[in-house]
């Protein structure tokens, strides 16, 4: 007797325990999505990345997880955009602009001065032209879902304020691997040199350029405030990221799942917009109390100097690149 309750206990443990991993499979059953940013979880990239956990866990009650990969954890940003063409990683973003190795054309979304303001950026980028970018990003492996700000950038180095675009000359700026960045920083008389975010505050630290250019969340978070002196207000471009899905990922999701990750996406990008736009505010005051010197510029003198650019991108990108910079420029508004 007592050797048959034995058996039926043990028969009723195992039960119970493939029940219990049966659940948890099943509540996890399309996770974890893996989220992968070159900045940290205190940075609005991050204030995003965490939201669309919450908002995407939230929304498909915790049958998708999500898990976070802040300061490059997982690699650079051309590693990012290799893991979502090869399906090895789900989320990731980078700028317009950034995605010009695939797509050329793209890089006249990151002309300096192009947007009036952070409203008139997103106006254009989610209404006429969003079909335009979708199409031209979607040929390379990822679902496009949002865009949301990464942020205006301006100018900081340890030699002098800069003012005019003469103060620029002979200064050694480190910019993104990114042609519209280093085509811009030429025109306006710098000497820019490429080289990767994460080996920036070293180089900095070292002397080995003079400044950078970044928006105020990136000086500040990334403390390039113990390395740089003089800020300069340029904001000479206003960048957008691009949140990408790996498309061959995203197919092995079902339509009800795929909905709900989209409307997270957009969900967060908004409250990404509103963090972005507030800390900018304040960041400011915060990075003069750290010891920061910050001038106004002469941003009439700054546009003058970079217009021929535009006519050099026309020239290059063609017909479809006039049109859509065009557009952007009658459609300008604050």
């Amino acid at each position: 007797m007592k050797g048959k309750l034995k058996i039926i206990f043990l028969f009723f443990l195992m039960f119970f325990l493939l029940l219990s991993f049966s659940l948890v499979t099943f509540a996890q059953k399309y996770g974890p999505i893996k989220v992968a940013l070159g900045q940290s979880e205190e940075h609005s990239e991050g204030k995003f990345a965490l939201k669309f956990k919450e908002l995407v866990e939230e929304k498909t009650n915790g049958e998708v997880t999500v898990e976070v990969y802040p300061r490059g954890q997982l690699g650079s940003q051309r590693d990012f955009i290799e893991g979502l063409r090869m399906g090895t990683l789900e989320v990731s973003w980078v700028t317009i602009g950034f995605f010009s190795v695939y797509e050329p054309i793209l890089n006249i979304f990151e002309l300096p001065y192009l947007y009036s303001s952070r409203e008139h950026a997103f106006w254009m980028v989610n209404g006429p032209l969003e079909k335009m970018i979708r199409e031209r990003v979607e040929k390379h492996g990822v679902k496009l879902l949002a865009f949301f700000e990464a942020g205006p950038r301006n100018i900081t180095n340890n030699v002098r304020p800069i003012f005019t675009p003469e103060d620029l000359k002979g200064l050694k700026i480190r910019v993104p691997e990114s042609k519209v960045n280093i085509d811009s920083f030429t025109i306006l008389g710098a000497n820019p040199v490429p080289l990767s975010f994460s080996e920036l505050y070293l180089a900095l630290q070292q002397g080995v350029f003079d400044g950078q250019e970044n928006p105020y969340g990136i000086i500040y978070t990334n403390k390039f405030w113990e390395v740089q002196k003089y800020l300069s207000k340029t904001n000479h471009m206003f960048l957008m990221h691009m949140v990408m899905y790996s498309e061959k990922l995203w197919n092995q999701l079902p339509q009800d799942i795929q909905e709900k990750i989209e409307e997270a996406a957009q969900e967060a990008a908004v409250y990404e917009i509103k963090v972005a736009a507030d800390e900018e505010k304040s960041l400011e005051g915060v990075l003069k109390e750290k010891g920061m010197e910050i001038n106004e510029v002469d941003i009439t003198a700054f546009r003058e100097a970079v217009k021929p650019l535009y006519q050099k991108y026309i020239a290059e990108y063609g017909p479809e690149a006039e049109k859509a910079i065009s557009l952007i420029q009658m459609s300008q508004f604050n």
